[in-house]
C-alpha cells in the first residue's frame, strides 16, 4: 500500500463487528520473493479472495509487485509489515494498480478483507483510516504509472531476479527492454460492488 501514511485513528469511522460473521475464508498464504530493498516484494502464486460465502473474487496474479503493507517508523511498534493484514494489503495493492473498481470499493474491500483474516480492530481501524486519508496519492501514482506504460506484473520469464536486485532498478532495466506487463486477471464488476456494501451484507450474501 504504496504511500500510505497509518497516523491516526480517528479520521474516518469504521463498521463495527460485534458478533462473528459467517464468512467464506480468509486469503489462502501464498509465497513471495523481496527484492535486495528490502520494501518490494514479487508475488510467486496467485493470490485468491473471495468475499464472504459469494462466488465474488479477485486474483492477485503471479509476478506481481507489491510493497505489502507500508508502515511508517513511528507505527511500526504497533502495526508490522507481516501482520495479518499483510494479505489483504497485497489484494489492495492491486486493486489499486488495476483501478477497475474505484478506490472507494478498494478500500472498502480492503477493511472487509482484514475482518475476514481476523485482523483486530485496533490495526484495522488504523490502516483503513489511512488508505481513505491519504490512498489518493498512491491511487494517482498508479494511473500515471499505468499511463506511462511501466510493468507492475513481471511476465513469466522475467520472475526469477538475482539476490542483489533492487525494484526501482530493475523496473528501469525492464522499461528500456521494452518489457510490458505480464498477464493478469480480470477484475469483475460484482466483485467491486461489493465494496459498496455494508459489512453484513458484503459478507452474508451470496
Amino acid at each position: 500500500m504504496r504511500h500510505v501514511m497509518l497516523a491516526g485513528c480517528g479520521i474516518l469511522g469504521i463498521v463495527a463487528v460485534t458478533r462473528p460473521l459467517r464468512a467464506q475464508a480468509a486469503p489462502e498464504p501464498v509465497d513471495f520473493r523481496p527484492f535486495a530493498d528490502g520494501q518490494n516484494w514479487i508475488v510467486k502464486q496467485p493470490l485468491i479472495y473471495r468475499v464472504g460465502i459469494s462466488h465474488d473474487s479477485v486474483i492477485v496474479p503471479r509476478g506481481f509487485v507489491t510493497d505489502l503493507a507500508s508502515i511508517p517508523p513511528a507505527l511500526q511498534s504497533l502495526i508490522q509489515q507481516n501482520g495479518p493484514y499483510l494479505l489483504p494489503a497485497v489484494v489492495h495493492d492491486y486493486l489499486y494498480w488495476e483501478q477497475t473498481c474505484t478506490r472507494t470499493e478498494s478500500d472498502h474491500l480492503l477493511r472487509l478483507a482484514m475482518i475476514e483474516n481476523r485482523v483486530d480492530e485496533v490495526h484495522r481501524t488504523a490502516i483503513y483510516n489511512a488508505v481513505r486519508a491519504a490512498g489518493s496519492f498512491a491511487w494517482a501514482d498508479n494511473a500515471q504509472e499505468r499511463s506511462a506504460h511501466l510493468v507492475r506484473i513481471l511476465p513469466e520469464d522475467r520472475i526469477e531476479i538475482h539476490a542483489l536486485t533492487r525494484w526501482e532498478d530493475y523496473r528501469r532495466q525492464l522499461a528500456q527492454a521494452g518489457v510490458s506487463n505480464g498477464p493478469d486477471y480480470p477484475i469483475a464488476k460484482k466483485f467491486c460492488a461489493r465494496g459498496d456494501m455494508s459489512v453484513k451484507a458484503a459478507l452474508e450474501n451470496p
